[in-house]
């Protein structure tokens, strides 16, 4: 009786006609203890499998043998479901399937769970799963997206390695046998991957793509995956918030209440340190990705007029004025960069850049430190140019003992951030739940997030 209500629920949490090829795995996955125990805890079959596969490694194997085993029950049972009037049998697109009948028979949850899963996915699709390798993941610097998010997803992955940092001359000993290779900033070139004729996926917990030797991927059949959109706002908010932050000149007044000066000063306001309305400035753009668009939705609601410069010259729209490179040095007020680090945009604010730009405009680059020409910048810095420079990227990351940025001479100028403009908290719990994502859907061959 019970394997009879373990098909009749299994078929109502299919909720349509029952194909009857799907009868092969109901009592084949239902009698894993480990899956029986685990399944109604998730809401997609492969993320299920994953957990199982790290309780009991051989569960496949032991599926398809039970596939076959259970041949001969599976035919006793659907004759009983017949007889019973639990189930009847009828032809659906030219295919024979279950159907559901009222009975009472008494219901089992996790079956009907089992049912409702199954349903989202083609026969074919589960058995490809059951014979799908398991694949060895590695991950090498979780601890690159902070300590405070929940790294759970990623543990469920069978096979996975999660180290907290790789110095880039540990990452090909740890990646030797890897077939799967999880990554921020660790450089994925030739030196690196050569022979390693197992990798099949490179993830980065990234949206650039920079550290990574695309073609050299490309002819050894490496697919690269990142992630996209995660942190659009974040970096948007952030960028405001350098801005804002030189433009209102809150370093200088804070440290004049703080020295007491205030308190002498006998007077409720100072103002020796002039600041603008947003309104009454241009703001020019580089790069009009998803950030860039953000970051002139909110300056265009401040009053800003917004102009911009497309280095790529595919990101166009009408909603802003477009105008070419040197137009926007000349006339930019404030200049925020939102661009990927490539051959277009490597140095592409080097010194007669940054000498076109107004004298008292601010620069706030939150896209890659190699877009600005450090010692140029620090030249011009140090000549008396711009009003300030707001940097949460660096050439160097972290920066060098005697880095080139600490020869500044006037840091109250200047505003720099650790690269942290994508970090809230719940910007790199989405990083951290899109690369899961991303894995899970390589995994069942699906297209998601394909960079090359």
């Amino acid at each position: 009786m019970h394997d009879m209500i373990l098909f009749y629920s299994f078929s109502k949490g299919f909720a349509k006609p029952v194909p009857m090829d799907y009868y092969d795995l109901v009592l084949a996955f239902l009698k894993q203890d480990s899956f029986y125990q685990t399944v109604i805890h998730y809401d997609d079959l492969t993320s299920c499998l994953q957990q199982c596969l790290l309780l009991k490694p051989t569960l496949k194997e032991d599926i398809l043998q039970a596939m076959d085993e259970f041949q001969e029950d599976k035919s006793k049972i659907l004759a009983q479901c017949l007889l019973k009037q639990v189930l009847s049998f009828d032809f659906f697109d030219l295919m024979m399937c279950g159907v559901v009948l009222d009975n009472h028979i008494g219901s089992d949850e996790v079956a009907y769970h089992f049912g409702q899963l199954a349903s989202l996915m083609s026969y074919e699709k589960i058995l490809e799963m059951l014979h799908r390798p398991n694949y060895r993941i590695v991950m090498l610097q979780s601890e690159s997206l902070g300590k405070d998010v929940d790294l759970s997803k990623l543990k469920q992955l069978p096979n996975i390695t999660i180290y907290e940092t790789t110095e880039q001359s540990q990452v090909r000993e740890k990646i030797l046998n890897a077939d799967i290779v999880i990554t921020n900033k660790n450089l994925m070139n030739e030196d690196t991957l050569h022979d390693l004729k197992q990798l099949k996926l490179i993830c980065l917990t990234a949206t650039g793509v920079n550290n990574v030797d695309l073609d050299y991927c490309q002819d050894r059949q490496i697919q690269v995956r990142n992630i996209k959109g995660y942190s659009t706002d974040t970096v948007a908010q952030h960028t405001l918030a350098l801005a804002l932050h030189l433009i209102e000149k809150n370093n200088a007044y804070d440290t004049y209440v703080k020295s007491k000066a205030y308190e002498r000063s006998g007077q409720f306001s100072f103002f020796d340190y002039h600041f603008h309305d947003i309104s009454s400035l241009t703001w020019g753009i580089v790069g009009l990705g998803a950030i860039g668009r953000r970051v002139a939705e909110i300056v265009s609601v401040l009053g800003a007029h917004v102009q911009y410069f497309s280095t790529s010259g595919q990101n166009n729209t009408d909603d802003y004025k477009q105008v070419d490179f040197d137009t926007l040095l000349q006339t930019s007020d404030v200049i925020s960069i939102h661009a990927p680090l490539n051959d277009q945009t490597h140095y592409l604010f080097d010194k007669e850049a940054l000498l076109q730009m107004k004298k008292e405009a601010y620069l706030i680059n939150i896209g890659r430190g190699g877009i600005i020409e450090e010692k140029a910048l620090v030249d011009v810095l140090n000549a008396g140019y711009l009003a300030g420079v707001g940097l949460d990227v660096f050439e160097h990351e972290p920066l060098e003992e005697n880095d080139i940025i600490y020869s500044i001479e006037n840091m109250n100028k200047v505003i720099l951030t650790p690269h942290v403009g994508w970090g809230s908290i719940e910007s790199r719990q989405r990083c951290v739940d899109e690369t899961y994502q991303n894995v899970i859907s390589y995994i069942n061959d699906e297209k998601r997030n394909i960079v090359v």
